[in-house]
């Protein structure tokens, strides 16, 4: 069943419809194109929404259970009498798992989801653990026992090599409020021939859950973790392949868990123009060399996914335009702070007795005003009162950062500030803009994004235990965004200034 339901597949099989079972269809794999189209669907059951999830059979044995259906389109026939008898109809599925049952949706059966990453390789780089050893008096004892064991006699060749793989499957294992996290090498081995032999080493991520899931809860515990991946590799990253293993279900003896595939024709979502892949060593925490920071970081991550997830998914949306820097990106990295827990940001300012008495006398005043956007404004000023404000949120995320390297990034705290009124200036428009924006949008832009993002994304860091100093003091390839923007940030800090003649 590996490696066979990806784009390009088409298959026949049979279907259940609420009203109707065995319906012939065909299913086609192709990204936001994938579909299945039913055959002889009875009148009139497409004219209700198709069930969410359907279920099928392809080659006899393979189970297929189709979730998120959405129906595309029919196309109804008719008999001689002009009589609407049967129709043809398109559905789009957003994911389709393959195996050896049906799942409904609230099946909790999952112990586990595995997953591919676009840059696993370099996320979880092992470099001892397979090799090529070139040593005679290596190969030589090998080739005589499996010579004794064959039969025949295995002659040593001119220039003999042997591949190894050390047999260390698992990378790291960190446990979390998610399950236990892991990493581990899964090679397929070549048995040898004149095709040659070896290892070809996939490294898979597995969240082992505490108790069992349903689909989609399982689905969502994989992408819950995306945002920390590609933050770690510095570009997107993208689940590439995902395997479910469940429990035994109703069996009356447990049984061997049960593997299935999982197709996402959303998948392609991710699908961007990579850049340089990152460098092992330019990764901001490494599980092989360093896996007690690691593992803590994690942890950490993992342990505020929840209050943390909308500001998390905005930074990742700015990372997947890699190398574009635009207004709305800009915005979006600014919005990013604003829409922090509570507990990431600065408390919000207690206010004076005589404060409090203007703000509810003003409000009294513009409540009993017509409606009116003038009106709205300064009721919405009102009720911001005392709390905390986007720069001082900016401010308060890269507080540690100062404290830690602030000699890697002077006046940070100015950068950041003149970000925000940058963003201010494309969103309110009505402060008037120190310098021409526009003319300068290129250099200016860039650097003010770059440094919101970098704040973001480190203070998160720290915040789970990374140790930035540590980080800095290392020599890097700069193929990540991180040690990039450390690179660059005097030269921009130095045009930056100049613009805004400060000296």
């Amino acid at each position: 069943m590996t490696g066979k339901w990806i784009d390009g597949f088409r298959g026949l099989g049979k279907f259940a419809l609420p009203t109707q079972i065995d319906v012939y269809g065909e299913l086609a794999l192709n990204g936001y194109d994938s579909k299945l189209t039913l055959h002889d669907v009875e009148y009139p059951s497409y004219q209700y929404s198709i069930n969410p999830t359907i279920h099928g059979t392809m080659d006899r044995t393979v189970k297929i259970s189709l979730f998120d259906c959405i129906l595309l389109s029919s196309d109804p026939s008719a008999d001689d009498k002009s009589n609407v008898s049967d129709c043809r109809v398109e559905i789009f599925p957003h994911h389709i798992l393959f195996g050896g049952m049906h799942v409904a949706d609230e099946h909790a059966i999952f112990n586990s989801i595995l997953f591919t990453l676009t840059d696993a390789k370099s996320l979880f780089y092992d470099f001892d653990t397979f090799g090529i050893a070139f040593e005679p008096a290596l190969v030589e004892p090998i080739l005589a026992a499996k010579s004794e064991r064959r039969g025949r006699k295995i002659g040593l060749g001119e220039h003999p090599a042997i591949a190894y793989f050390t047999g260390k499957h698992s990378i790291i294992q960190v446990p979390t409020d998610l399950g236990t996290i892991s990493a581990q090498n899964l090679p397929r081995i070549s048995l040898g021939g004149p095709q040659g032999s070896g290892f070809v080493n996939t490294i898979w991520v597995e969240i082992e859950f505490k108790s069992a899931r349903t689909f989609n809860d399982a689905l969502e515990a994989a992408l819950t973790l995306e945002p920390f991946f590609s933050m770690v590799a510095g570009r997107p990253q993208r689940l590439e392949e995902m395997r479910l293993v469940a429990c035994s279900t109703d069996e009356p003896q447990p049984s061997s868990p049960k593997t299935f595939e999982v197709y996402s024709s959303m998948k392609g979502h991710l699908r961007f123009p990579l850049g340089r892949a990152p460098q092992p060593p330019d990764l901001p925490i490494d599980p092989v060399r360093r896996p007690y920071e690691y593992s803590n970081v994690l942890a950490d991550w993992v342990r505020r996914s929840h209050e943390w997830r909308d500001a998390r998914e905005r930074f990742s949306g700015c990372l997947r335009k890699q190398d574009l820097f635009d207004i709305d990106r800009l915005v979006g990295a600014a919005n990013m702070f604003d829409i922090l827990p509570s507990s990431a940001v600065p408390k919000d300012t207690e206010l004076s007795q005589e404060l409090i008495v203007a703000r509810d006398q003003s409000r009294e005043l513009f409540y009993d005003l017509p409606n009116s956007p003038e009106r709205s404004s300064i009721l919405n000023a009102l009720g911001r009162l005392g709390k905390s404000a986007l720069k001082n949120k900016v401010r308060w995320r890269a507080a540690p950062i100062v404290a830690a390297v602030g000699d890697k990034f002077p006046d940070l705290i100015w950068v950041l500030d003149e970000a925000v009124n940058c963003r201010n200036h494309y969103v309110h428009g009505t402060t008037p803009a120190k310098v021409d924006y526009a003319a300068n949008f290129r250099d200016l832009a860039g650097f003010f994004t770059k440094s919101l993002e970098f704040v973001f994304a480190a203070s998160d860091l720290v915040e789970a235990g990374w140790d930035i100093k540590a980080w800095a003091s290392r020599s890097s390839t700069l193929s990540h965004p991180f040690y990039e923007y450390k690179d660059s940030y005097q030269p921009h800090l130095a045009a930056a200034k100049a613009l805004f003649g400060k000296s």
